[in-house]
């Protein structure tokens, strides 16, 4: 299992659209179905414009076979349109402390 957290730094004035994105019908829900997708959870920060996904994925390479099929159906436009700085993805491994 790994962990990606993404984060979102979006335009002050789209942060609620990206999240509703997120809650819609080509949101999270396709991400929870997607192969190796293990969950996913939405944190937003009361004191600026970033939202973050917590996510556990079965592999790096699970994780990074999704990116590319939302780049490839169009997430990158409308990411272009939201975020004020580009995409951010980091990958943790559980420590067992």
């Amino acid at each position: 299992m790994i962990i990606a957290i993404a984060t979102f730094k979006c335009q002050e004035d789209k942060k609620q659209d990206w999240i509703d994105y997120l809650a819609g019908e080509d949101g999270l829900v396709k991400t929870r179905a997607y192969e190796g997708c293990q969950a996913i959870e939405t944190l937003s920060s009361p004191d600026s414009s970033t939202v973050l996904l917590y996510e556990t994925w079965d592999s790096v390479e699970h994780h990074q076979a999704y990116v590319g099929w939302r780049l490839d159906n169009g997430l990158g436009e409308l990411l272009e349109e939201m975020l004020e700085s580009p995409l951010e993805v980091e990958y943790f491994d559980l420590t067992g402390v």
